[in-house]
């Protein structure tokens, strides 16, 4: 009975310490703020966010996460990077062959973190969003 016990503890344990190590490691490097409103709910993001082909692209590990589904319903966003803040239209982009780019310079950005925020959960499910700049 203990060393079920002892199992137990040690599993909770490590689950909790790869859970922090996935936050951790989504901190780190460049991390802006994304600030999304659905008319009933208003709601601020700290994300990754990458250059790449002349715009500036955040991304969701799943389209489920609550940020994603306000900016479906309601596009305009303000972005925040280095203290400087921007109305924004966020652009989904659906298409794996056309987000293939966006994740590659993900992954060269923020390297070992990139893969391992990627374990916790699935990374074909990742979905980029463009951030292009209101006229």
């Amino acid at each position: 009975m203990r060393l079920l016990l002892w199992v137990g503890v040690v599993l909770v344990i490590g689950i909790g310490a790869f859970y922090g190590a996935v936050i951790l490691a989504s901190e780190s490097g460049e991390v802006v703020t994304l600030r999304t409103n659905s008319g009933s709910e208003a709601r601020a993001t700290r994300l990754w966010v990458v250059d790449h082909g002349g715009a500036e692209w955040v991304r969701t590990g799943h389209s489920e996460k609550g940020w994603f589904r306000q900016i479906r319903a309601n596009a305009l966003v303000e972005f925040e990077r280095a203290g400087a803040k921007s109305l924004r239209t966020a652009v989904p982009i659906l298409e794996p062959e056309l987000s293939q780019g966006v994740n590659e310079a993900f992954r060269s950005k923020y390297g070992a973190a990139d893969w391992f925020v990627a374990l916790s959960g699935d990374a074909s499910q990742r979905i980029v969003v463009r951030l292009d700049r209101r006229r």
